[in-house]
């Protein structure tokens, strides 16, 4: 029988594919390769996306450097204060030869990198708004386009008025009242916040009834919007703010016995819902202007107490003190210390020292305000009984009188501060004039003290309260606009 013969007729036996571990048949000797076209295909993609990267990354490089935020914060012992961050480490040098301020006025420019802080030290009063020039170039030599501003240090005066139905927040511009707020009622106090970005109010609609109120305001001055703080009705509320625009509410309400301590943070331009505070205190909380740190009066003394993110720490001055104003620059306040027979001294208190006393004397002592570390404090003393006499005194940090100004005629309105404005050197305060026993009272007014020559002048119109917001107006007057 003859042999069978392949289908090819080779008389070989015909191929079989091979049959892989997955028992299925191996197609890989089928038809040509294909992997070099495809490998060439991906490198091509490759190879362009890293082109892409590198071109994206010279042209990067190359772009000049961008002025990211602008704001005013805190000027301290200055005039005023600007925070200025820039996209790229610019040349500090070529930023201090390129910065011009109209009008001229002593200034510098401190920081490094792409951070930098601008401060006024102006000598006389400021009496208009600035122009100011950035004008500078980066490290690698790139040139910063011009940016020009138009700047107000000047913080704006605020009252609450007594109008129809109650009372209302205005602001004093362009020499006439303008009404912020709506009116409910009374209002107890109000608190501007530190950083220039709302008013805090205590309204009363009715007795043993109060709201906590917070008016946004933009940076111009003009109202956003309003929320509500409290939930419950309160009895009395005690208002601070610190220069971060965070609020401490005091309060007490009927359905909670003692005092409640709440601390409402400034984030995302806007106050947080508020935070209880384990704090027990024998008198009103004060936030430290700097941030994070409370002035808290006990029996014993005055407590100095951290906040978070602060590690906890408690530092206790003893002796009857009370907590008077804080100096502008920081670490720096007056303290009223009260003595057992009777008499009353004014205490300057610095950091690393022992409050030093710079004022004894039987007085009243109603108000006081320094200016920078306590180079110029201001005091208002009452004395006599049966003919009271309004004086307001300036001494320097070494207890020494430089100046004296009797207020002949007139008195403080009950619960009135003394208010320092560095721009516009002056004090604000609400004076009304003396009456007697038989006379009715006449409505406080609103009054100007130039601190360089004592002149007094009286904004028209009554007020119950008054205060300085402090501003934050920058007009940009070409077309880059940089993020805040």
């Amino acid at each position: 029988m003859a042999a069978n013969k392949g289908r090819d007729g080779s008389g070989k036996p015909p191929r079989q594919p091979a049959i892989g571990a997955g028992g299925k048949a191996d197609q890989s000797n089928r038809g040509p390769n294909k992997a070099p076209g495809t490998m060439k295909k991906w490198l091509l993609v490759l190879g362009a996306g890293l082109g892409l990267a590198l071109l994206q990354q010279q042209l990067l490089l190359r772009r000049p450097p961008r002025l990211l935020a602008i704001e005013a914060i805190a000027p301290g012992r200055n005039s005023g204060a600007l925070s200025i961050r820039f996209s790229r480490l610019m040349d500090g040098e070529s930023l201090r030869r390129g910065l011009q301020l109209k009008p001229q006025v002593a200034h510098q420019l401190l920081g490094n990198g792409n951070n930098y802080t601008l401060l006024i030290q102006a000598k006389g009063p400021i009496k208009q708004p600035f122009e100011l020039q950035l004008k500078g170039k980066d490290i690698r030599g790139v040139q910063f386009k011009q940016s020009r501003w138009l700047w107000e240090l000047r913080p704006t005066l605020l009252a609450a008025r007594p109008v129809v139905g109650g009372d209302q927040i205005q602001r004093w511009h362009n020499n006439s009242w303008q009404p912020l707020s709506p009116v409910r009622g009374l209002i107890q106090s109000f608190l501007p916040l530190g950083n220039g970005r709302g008013v805090a109010v205590v309204n009363n609609l009715k007795a043993m009834d109060s709201q906590v109120w917070v008016l946004m305001l933009s940076a111009q001055g003009t109202p956003l919007r309003e929320k509500q703080i409290n939930k419950n009705p309160l009895i009395f509320a005690a208002l601070s703010s610190d220069n971060k625009g965070d609020l401490l509410v005091q309060s007490s309400n009927a359905k909670e016995p003692g005092s409640r301590v709440e601390l409402s943070r400034f984030e995302a331009a806007d106050l947080q819902q508020p935070q209880r505070l384990a704090v027990e205190a024998s008198g009103p909380i004060q936030l430290v202007p700097q941030g994070h740190q409370l002035v808290v009066p006990q029996l014993d003394g005055l407590s100095l107490q951290s906040l978070p993110p602060l590690p906890a720490k408690k530092e206790l001055l003893p002796g009857s003190r009370d907590l008077s104003s804080f100096c502008p620059q920081p670490g720096r306040a007056l303290l009223v210390r009260h003595w057992p027979d009777y008499r009353r001294s004014l205490e300057l208190l610095e950091p690393g020292k022992a409050p030093k006393q710079i004022w004894l004397g039987s007085e009243a002592l109603l108000a006081t305000a320094c200016a920078g570390g306590g180079e110029r404090i201001w005091l208002l003393l009452l004395s006599g009984i049966r003919k009271p006499l309004l004086e307001l005194i300036e001494l320097n940090k070494h207890g020494k009188l430089m100046h004296r100004l009797p207020l002949t005629g007139r008195e403080l309105d009950p619960g009135s501060k003394l208010h320092y404005d560095s721009t516009r050197q002056v004090l604000l305060l609400l004076l009304k004039r003396q009456s007697s026993d038989y006379q009715k009272s006449l409505p406080a007014q609103v009054h100007l003290i130039e601190v360089n020559n004592y002149s007094m002048k009286a904004i028209p119109g009554a007020a119950t309260h008054t205060g300085w917001l402090p501003s934050r107006q920058l007009q940009h007057l070409n077309n880059q606009h940089p993020r805040k």
